[in-house]
């Protein structure tokens, strides 16, 4: 298979949440593909849940061989490994009624090459990436003119309706 350019978007909001991020980004670069560029890390508040801390965001892009499930296998392994328990965020959304919850590093795909489809396990490009700036901005550092193929925007432009870049 031919080597795909995908771009990632970690998320902590752990106490060593700069440290955890790191870490996966070179657990990444062991294990699911060479890490060619990565983001600066932005700080966010917490979207759609209250938490105590905020979010440390970053996006790589990394260049892989393994498909589309692969890659979701991997970075659901190297956030098991990392500390994620999803089971226990469950119990905690449930309880607090919220659609979300604190967790020591969520990874999504954002782009697989230029790969538009949607299933039960996974969406791509990432749903809601145009409502999201936490997400935008880290994308628009390591993929600025990176299309989306659906919204036949880059992330830059999506960027505008958060502000005046």
């Amino acid at each position: 298979m031919e080597k795909q350019s995908v771009i990632l978007l970690l998320g902590s909001n752990d106490v060593d949440a700069a440290g955890i991020v790191q870490r996966a980004i070179r657990i990444i670069d062991d294990s699911v593909g060479e890490v060619v560029r990565c983001s600066a890390e932005y700080r966010s508040v917490a979207y759609g849940f209250t938490a105590e801390r905020e979010f440390v965001n970053c996006a790589v892009e990394v260049m892989t061989d393994a498909d589309a499930y692969e890659v979701l296998r991997r970075i659901n392994l190297i956030e098991a490994l990392l500390g994620r328990d999803r089971e226990e965020e469950m119990r905690v959304k449930s309880a607090k009624g919220e659609a979300y919850a604190s967790r020591p590093i969520d990874i999504d795909i954002i782009f697989y090459g230029d790969a538009t489809f949607s299933d039960e396990r996974l969406t791509i490009p990432y749903h809601f990436l145009d409502e999201r700036e936490y997400a935008l901005r880290p994308v628009a550092d390591v993929a600025p003119e990176r299309r989306h193929p659906a919204l036949k925007q880059t992330p830059r432009e999506m960027l505008r309706r958060f502000s005046n870049e």
